[in-house]
């Protein structure tokens, strides 16, 4: 299954984010913590990128989406530039976990002219 995401422009880079902890920035394994990291942290992490699209950068820092602060660790950013405009691509997030769990999540970046 993949998480379709918001369109990228081909001239443009962009950042884009798997979000492995709970939506509200938790990750403490207990009631109402629906991450699937589950208290664990992001040990390694393997963007696989199909052709076509550029992978300029990636990490697993601190980050602020829509005013939601997750920590360090808790989620993978991918900045990406290129694209061909009409283009989908499926981006693979692989990621093993401080409890030495493997966890994989699909995003498609479709690329759109703005």
């Amino acid at each position: 299954m993949s998480t379709y995401m918001p369109s990228k422009d081909p001239n443009s880079v962009e950042p884009f984010f798997v979000v492995w902890c709970d939506l509200d920035g938790t990750n403490t394994g207990v009631g109402g913590d629906d991450g699937e990291l589950q208290g664990a942290t992001i040990s390694t992490v393997t963007w696989t990128v199909p052709s076509g699209i550029t992978k300029d950068s990636s990490n697993q820092a601190a980050v602020t989406i829509k005013g939601v602060s997750y920590a360090i660790n808790t989620v993978c950013t991918i900045w990406l530039s290129g694209g061909t405009d009409g283009a989908d691509y499926n981006l693979l997030c692989h990621i093993t976990t401080s409890d030495s769990r493997t966890l994989e999540q699909t995003i498609t970046i479709p690329v759109r002219s703005a």
